[in-house]
């Protein structure tokens, strides 16, 4: 169930700061349909039907200042969006996800966290860390050869989720259908310039 309720971020800053040289000339973020959230089909491959609809936003690609279409990579780190806590981090079929708590509550009391798929945690993270809005917590995994039809990227979920859930109980097969938890749009939460391109492209 997505919501509505209204929060704001300043995520994509914290991740043009810390990859300076990664994403050096950076304009605007490129998006397949399939990337968005809520989207019901994937990007890569076959392009398949979803299970479930999207839970979030893929970061892949951005166009630069010349106008050339570049990739993200394992040497683009990670930051958090918020300041929180650490409350689980799980395999995921390209790397690891990490699950952050923040001290922030929407009016049914629910905690607000976000998700981070498909990284290499930095070595020294673990569940119960605290960390700071912008710090450095994991870089994008390279996708692994068995799916190379998978490029690496990073996905970004932001769910609202009831105090009555432990989220050592969270996975990507129950985060996105579980009635209890809203999901909000990333590009909603964290405004920044992008490009959505044609669907066949």
């Amino acid at each position: 169930m997505a919501s509505s309720f209204p929060v704001r971020g300043r995520f994509f800053e914290y991740l043009l700061a810390v990859n300076r040289q990664q994403l050096d000339g950076f304009k605007h973020w490129l998006f397949h349909p399939g990337m968005l959230f809520q989207s019901h089909q994937q990007w890569w491959g076959a392009k398949k039907p979803r299970p479930a609809p999207h839970e979030g936003l893929d970061l892949c690609w951005f166009a630069d200042l010349g106008g050339n279409r570049r990739h993200l990579d394992g040497a683009v780190s990670v930051p958090a969006a918020f300041p929180g806590l650490i409350v689980k981090i799980h395999r995921d079929f390209l790397g690891q996800s990490i699950y952050v708590g923040h001290d922030l509550w929407d009016p049914a009391g629910r905690r607000l966290h976000t998700v981070y798929g498909h990284t290499r945690p930095r070595a020294d993270l673990g569940t119960g860390q605290e960390v700071g809005a912008g710090d450095i917590i994991a870089a994008i995994s390279p996708s692994p050869r068995r799916l190379t039809q998978v490029p690496a990227h990073l996905h970004l979920t932001l769910a609202w989720i009831p105090g009555s859930l432990n989220p050592a109980g969270l996975t990507w097969d129950n985060l996105g259908v579980e009635p209890t938890i809203s999901l909000l749009n990333p590009l909603t939460v964290f405004p920044t310039p992008f490009v959505v391109l044609p669907a066949a492209s």
